[in-house]
């Protein structure tokens, strides 16, 4: 087998594996809040852990990456999830799950960081990162019944990290495969700085357009339930359907976008798709039937799948290969930015009005399509040759 087939495929199984663990929390945050008797404001401070967390390690990556190889960071990345889960299945009070899933936040943070790096390393043929979060989405699918399974079963909630475990040392060998991706070595020390890269003008702005589209993605599924109940009056039993239903849409939409972003082009899609989401949430915010809020939210699913791996694709194709690791650094850091701090902000608009939520919205796709446009007309040479 071709060996960066295979890296590519090795990749593709360690997000798959990755997403699985960092989507177990989310149904299970309610269990914890009752298993451990603590109160609203206490629990709700698990989720601002994981992505505080990730964003420490996202910054520190870099280096860490750079001093110990990107095989070896790899390794310990993937050695996070298995304490977190050791943690987590052996915890008997709130604090030692608080620490768990703060390790957990590590985790996903490195894990992301070198899977993304080992991908962007890899020849521009097998840099699939539109099917890369298709594995994603397909981690975030299944582990939902499992975890239904666990919940209608009474079994604790904890147990569920035994797949983990399992999953992560089956990930260690498979790891083991991987050859030959090293980054380009250079005497330029500005190399070992990850921010470096952010000198130049093309790749700061993206970058934001990178954390705003972070922040609009997680809105859309945190928020949305609560919209449709609220808004439309759409019952509670009924929103678990449309959510599946959206990240089908989503998941399939990002299996399917490589040959399509690359025969269409990345900032071509990046200035018009942007505009397609605006007008599926202009679609919902005035909508008054179920009809329409599930078209609104069908046209945001399809159109936003892409995005993120358009913007990633297009950066990492536009910085000379030696500073593809630190570029790698910044997409993470700036995605855990806008997770960290967007997802609050959002949230607290949508507790004062929940049709704030999409409103916001507007205003980030509004700037990735303006930027986006800018650098299609104005073609610009490689960043940081």
């Amino acid at each position: 087998m071709n060996k960066n087939f295979k890296n590519m495929i090795i990749v593709f199984i360690g997000f798959f594996f990755l997403s699985l663990f960092s989507n177990t929390l989310s149904p299970f945050i309610t269990t914890i809040k009752n298993n451990y008797n603590v109160s609203n404001d206490f629990i709700a401070i698990l989720p601002p852990v994981i992505f505080g967390a990730s964003f420490i390690i996202s910054v520190a990556g870099g280096k860490i990456m750079y001093m110990l190889g990107i095989k070896k960071g790899l390794y310990l990345g993937f050695l996070f999830p298995l304490i977190s889960s050791v943690i987590i299945l052996f915890s008997r009070n709130f604090y030692m799950i608080l620490v768990g899933y703060f390790v957990s936040g590590l985790a996903i943070g490195m894990c992301t960081l070198s899977l993304s790096t080992i991908l962007s390393l890899l020849p521009e043929k097998y840099q699939k990162f539109s099917l890369s979060n298709a594995f994603i989405g397909l981690g975030g699918i299944l582990i939902l019944p499992i975890d239904r399974f666990v919940l209608r079963k009474g079994i604790p909630f904890n147990y569920t990290y035994i797949i983990h475990i399992v999953f992560t040392v089956i990930f260690f060998i498979v790891a083991t495969q991987i050859k030959g991706v090293v980054p380009t070595k250079s005497n330029d020390d500005s190399t070992k700085d990850t921010f470096t890269i952010l000198k130049n003008p093309l790749f700061l702005l993206l970058a934001i357009a990178m954390f705003f589209y972070a922040g609009s993605e997680l809105s859309t599924t945190n928020w949305t339930g609560r919209f449709l109940e609220g808004f439309y009056g759409i019952s509670k039993e009924e929103v678990p359907s449309i959510l599946s239903s959206f990240w089908i849409l989503f998941t399939i939409g990002r299996a399917l976008g490589d040959k399509f972003l690359d025969k269409v082009g990345r900032l071509r899609f990046l200035s018009i798709a942007p505009l397609v989401d605006i007008a599926g949430i202009v679609v919902i915010l005035l909508g008054r039937n179920k009809m329409q809020a599930y078209a609104g939210f069908a046209i945001i699913g399809v159109s936003m799948a892409l995005v993120y791996p358009a913007l990633q694709g297009y950066i990492i194709q536009n910085v000379d290969r030696r500073y593809v690791p630190a570029a790698s650094s910044i997409i993470t850091i700036f995605n855990n930015m806008g997770a960290m701090i967007l997802t609050y902000v959002i949230g607290f608009a949508g507790g004062i009005r929940i049709t704030y939520v999409f409103v916001i919205q507007i205003v980030f796709y509004a700037y990735i399509s303006i930027i986006s446009f800018r650098y299609l007309i104005f073609k610009t040479k490689k960043a940081l040759k």
